[in-house]
């Protein structure tokens, strides 16, 4: 609607031609003008169509298809729909729908984006403009088409939409969207997102193993039966979805593929009711090392092979047949006995089966953190469980191991060595955790593996400029703030936290063996050190055994009027955390405090508070 007086809706008729690539946004073609805005506030007339004949003329020439010579071979296909006629020229256009659709509506025109092509490599709609000296659009002239020779199915050659160039930059310096693809797929570290194309890369005979590996595993373990599809039956659909191992070098050790169900396509209340699944908290795997470390405990490893498929399903659940099947999809669908990967309750089923299985050889689950389990006959053993992986402390893990392999297939891992991302190092004196391979990843990134180091994680008494909503104290998520549109000043900051990281990726948490039994923490605040909000800044850890189990540090959420405020809060913080920490150590029996924990508090008036 125009707007007539001041109070009356701002609304404009438009049409929606799509979606925004990078934001939830719809992409609006402006009748007034024919501008094309991207907005979120529309309303839809799902009744009204506002193009009928002579009501709009599009002033530029919809998008041309790619001919065999402006998409070089390679040797990894492609995974986009490709026409399978070729045979016309490169300068033959698709159809425009302007003129000749029915009145009524019955046949709406068809719209498609611009397509890169090697001699136009971005085109770009109507009054949207580019910096780009050697790009040009050429219009060409209307087609007109009878009903019949109008397409069925709308094919799609490159990205949705044309990619805008802001910059200075040499369009022929930019490789066309598919040359950019072939060249991604044809890379070292390509990993197929399809069962057809894992079936066609050139790492395909290890693929192959992944997937027979995969439907073996599936078939030992009698995970579904094969019966009649009728009409009445939900099914849900399957994929493949593929992945590679790798160690702590980013060395490939194993190739793995997983038949996962599409769980989005489930309903709640009718095959699957409850999803909630706990995982463990590195606060208790903390613990956990730090006593194993005063006790000169044993610390080995486990990895469940296929979890999810030995957990029994108590709501009924049928599948389509899968790719890698020789079964009649059209006749025949899977009714599932056991989990999958995807399925909405899989965890959970998984979890239960688990813990009912330990609960049936003495073990007990810890009830602030159900995934660290314990036992005292004949010896302590304490298991801490993150989905398949299996952590094992005591003075001998081995007879649990021959026990569990009798009813679960295992891969015995023995002393751990990299357990969530963290790399172990278990010495003579105690145990190291780092994560020197996840640092690395970024710095070859940008090659600055041998960049001058610094100390500091963010550059001293610089300050970045305030974003559309609250910055957040720990410089990663700062500088997500910025990543829409970063500056030069966010570029150095990021750059610097490169430089942080190359110094001190070496660094990381020492467990020394052989300590005093002990359970200690500390707190402090700054005061109002948020030049944009003013807020403080809370901060506090704690030592068990003399080895850090956990930490935190956060803005506050309101401001404070005093040093003491400050302190005060960081130091609430600290006991609530405390409390449950204490609480979880006497429960899963690895540290009894008898005597009041000690707080160290630098702020006096904070500590008369307190007292």
């Amino acid at each position: 609607r125009r707007r007539d007086w001041k109070l009356s809706p701002p609304g404009e008729d438009g049409i929606h031609l799509g979606y925004e690539n990078w934001n939830t946004a719809y992409r609006i073609l402006r009748l007034s003008d024919l501008n094309v805005v991207i907005t979120r506030n529309v309303t839809f007339n799902e009744k009204v169509f506002p193009l009928v004949p002579g009501a709009v003329k599009f002033p530029w020439n919809f998008g041309e298809e790619l001919s065999d010579s402006q998409c070089p071979n390679a040797n990894c296909p492609l995974d986009i729909d490709i026409p399978a006629d070729r045979s016309s020229p490169t300068n033959q256009t698709t159809p425009q729908e302007t003129e000749d659709w029915n009145s009524d509506g019955s046949n709406p025109p068809r719209l498609s984006w611009p397509i890169e092509s090697s001699a136009n490599h971005d085109v770009l709609p109507p009054n949207i403009t580019t910096h780009c000296p050697n790009s040009s659009v050429e219009p060409s002239s209307n087609h007109q088409t009878s009903n019949g020779d109008r397409p069925k199915q709308l094919k799609v050659i490159g990205p949705r939409h044309p990619t805008l160039i802001t910059s200075d930059i040499d369009p022929t310096h930019i490789l066309p969207y598919p040359r950019r693809a072939k060249i991604f797929l044809t890379s070292s570290d390509y990993t197929p997102r399809t069962y057809r194309l894992a079936l066609q890369c050139k790492d395909r005979d290890k693929w192959t193993v992944a997937i027979a590996k995969e439907l073996s595993a599936m078939n030992d373990l009698n995970v579904w039966d094969i019966i009649k599809l009728k009409d009445d039956y939900k099914l849900v659909g399957t994929t493949w979805v593929f992945k590679t191992k790798k160690d702590h070098l980013k060395q490939t050790i194993e190739y793995k593929a997983r038949l996962c169900a599409q769980g989005f396509t489930q309903t709640p209340g009718i095959d699957f009711d409850k999803t909630y699944t706990p995982t463990g908290r590195l606060n208790s795997l903390r613990a956990l090392v730090a006593h194993a470390c005063t006790n000169n405990l044993e610390f080995h490893q486990i990895d469940v092979k296929s979890a999810f498929l030995n957990a029994l399903l108590s709501e009924t659940v049928y599948l389509s047949v899968t790719q890698g099947l020789t079964i009649d999809r059209q006749k025949y669908c899977l009714r599932l006995k056991k989990a999958i990967y995807g399925l909405k309750q899989a965890p959970l089923a998984w979890y239960n089966h688990l813990k009912s299985w330990l609960q049936s050889v003495g073990f007990s689950a810890c009830k602030l953190d159900p995934c660290v389990f314990h036992c005292n006959r004949p010896d302590a053993l304490w298991i801490y469980i993150h989905v398949d992986d299996m952590a094992l402390f005591g003075r001998n893990t081995q007879p649990f191991k021959d026990q569990i392999r009798r009813e679960l297939s295992i891969k015995d891992i023995g002393p751990a060595d990299l357990l969530l991302g963290v790399k172990i190092h278990q010495l003579k004196e105690g145990i190291m955790l780092d994560q020197q391979h996840f640092f690395k990843a970024p710095l070859d990134a940008y090659g600055i593996q041998n960049c001058k180091a610094v100390s500091t994680p963010l550059i001293p008494n610089e300050h970045l400029s305030a974003a559309t909503e609250a910055e957040k104290k720990a410089f990663s998520e700062m500088k997500v703030n910025y990543r829409s549109a970063p500056g030069v000043q966010h570029w150095n900051s990021f750059l610097h936290v490169l430089k942080y990281l190359s110094g001190t990726q070496e660094i990381g948490l020492y467990y020394k063996r052989q300590t005093t039994p002990s359970l200690v923490a500390f707190s402090d605040a700054d005061w109002g050190n948020c030049q944009t909000t003013c807020h403080s800044t809370s901060g506090f850890l704690a030592l068990l055994h003399g080895c850090l189990v956990f930490w935190k540090t956060r803005k506050q959420p309101s401001v404070s009027i005093s040093t003491a405020e400050a302190e005060y809060k960081s130091l609430c913080d600290l006991t609530s955390k405390l409390l449950w920490f204490r609480q979880w150590c006497q429960e899963a029996d690895i540290f009894k405090c008898t005597t009041a924990i000690t707080v160290w508090e630098d702020n006096q008036s904070c500590i008369n508070t307190a007292n």
